[in-house]
Parts: structure tokens; sequence; C-alpha cells
């Protein structure tokens, strides 16, 4: 066995390491950044929706208040004329058109109140989504509960953690650029090498990195394979402590001995 082929390997791994090393130093903060813009999209999307419906009351009660008025100024002219008909037939007719306006006004006024009514509900839920933060019973606030002023507060406080959080990263990652620069064109030139010489090797490394592994070569931990702790055959042992490789039944990754590691830093 070429055992140079298997070291060629194992510096690009311990290369991928040094670059997933660096990256750890976030701390995990791109997570965190995509889980805070998430609720901050559904935060903002609760306003939005709020504002919406009571800028559609606004946009009804003052259609309404209009239509109140305009019949009123026409049962206003309708008995001016009764005033002056010439005839029953004629001031029938206006007490009709009178009659007709009122009921216009009457459906008027029954849908501002229906308007008053669902203003009132929403108040009233709020009020208890208030009592139950204050008693700390998050866990049983529906989206509905949440006042008003809360979800603005939430909003701006989702706001001003994100830009926290991204000036937190950007920090780290000016810091570690030149860092993972550097690494990643050595990695670049690693992977350029592996490729004239051991294609085959270089694919089944991508393979095991393309899934959730990111460690796709790892060293023997006392006789067993250390990504997955699965004990490896002993007639495997004098192989690997050869220089050579065994791919582990197990989780499939290559392991070799922590001897290749130690050289390959």
């Amino acid at each position: 066995m070429d055992h140079t082929k298997i070291n060629l390997l194992v510096r690009l791994q311990h290369l991928d390491n040094q670059i997933e090393s660096i990256v750890s130093l976030q701390k995990g903060l791109p997570e965190e950044i995509d889980a805070l813009d998430e609720d901050l999209v559904f935060t903002t999307r609760q306003i939005e929706s709020r504002k919406k419906i009571a800028d559609e009351h606004l946009k009804t009660r003052s259609r309404l208040h209009e239509t109140i008025n305009e019949c009123k100024n026409k049962i206003l002219n309708f008995k001016e004329k009764q005033t002056l008909a010439r005839n029953n037939k004629e001031y029938d007719a206006l007490s009709k058109q009178i009659e007709y306006e009122e009921k216009e006004i009457a459906q008027a006024e029954i849908q501002l109140q229906d308007i008053v009514h669902t203003i009132q509900r929403a108040q009233e839920i709020q009020k208890k989504g208030r009592q139950l933060i204050a008693e700390n019973r998050y866990d049983e606030i529906t989206e509905e509960m949440m006042p008003d002023d809360i979800l603005h507060q939430q909003l701006e406080d989702l706001k001003k953690q994100v830009d926290q959080k991204r000036e937190e990263l950007e920090s780290i990652v000016i810091e570690t650029a030149e860092d993972v620069n550097l690494l990643k064109k050595k990695v670049m030139e690693q992977r350029a090498l592996i490729t004239s010489e051991a294609k085959r090797l270089l694919d089944k490394y991508d393979h095991l990195r393309s899934g959730t592994l990111q460690n796709a070569v790892v060293s023997l931990n006392r006789n067993a394979c250390s990504g997955c702790n699965t004990r490896v055959p002993t007639n495997r042992h004098t192989m690997i402590v050869q220089g050579g490789f065994y791919l582990c039944e197990s989780c499939g990754r290559i392991v070799v001995h922590e001897r290749l590691f130690e050289e390959a830093e």
C-alpha cells in the first residue's frame, strides 16, 4: 500500500479541521442569527396583520359614518319636501324614501357596533394575555393574546439582538479572515495534489463530508474509531500502525493512526 496517498488525505483533513476550528469561534452565531431572523419575521407579520385589521376597521367606520350623515341629510331633504307635498301620493312616496334611508342608517349603525364589539373582544383577549405574562404563564399565551405594546417591544428587542449578533459575527469574521483565506488556499493546493495522486480517496472523503460528517478521516483511539467509538477488528491494527487505513464498518469514516495527524501538523 502506498502510504503517501493516505498521508495527503490526512493533511487535507487537518487543514479542514483548522478551518472548522476557526469557524467554531463564531459560537453558533450564524444559527442564532437565523433563529432571531425567523422570530423577527414572525413578529413583524403579527404586527402588520393587526395594523391591516385596524386600518380596515378605521376605513370601514369612516365610510359608515359618511353613509349615516348622507342618509340623515337625505331624510331632512325629504321631510322638507313633504311639507310641500301636493297630494297624499307624493307624501307617501317621500315617506317610503325616508323609511329606506332610516333602514340604511340602522344597518350602518349595526355594522359600527359589530366593529366596536370586535375591538372590545380583542382588547379583552390582550388583557388576559397581559395577566398571564404577569403570572409568568407564557406557555398559555396564544398569538392573539399578546398585547400590542409588548409585541412592539419584542420587535425592537429582536432588532437590537440581531444587530448585536451580526456585529459580533462580523467582528470574528474580519479577525479570522486572513487565517481562513490562507487555509482555504492550502486546501485547494492539497486537493489538487490529491486529485493527481489519489482521486478515489478524495472522492471517498468528499462523499463522507457531503453528509453530516465533517471529520471524514479520524484517528484510531483505544483500538476504536474515534468518530463513532466502534471497535476496529484486531487484524486491522497492524495495517493502521504501519501507516495504512481502515474504513469503519459502522460510520464509514477513514481510520488512521494518530501519528499521521501529528505528522500533518
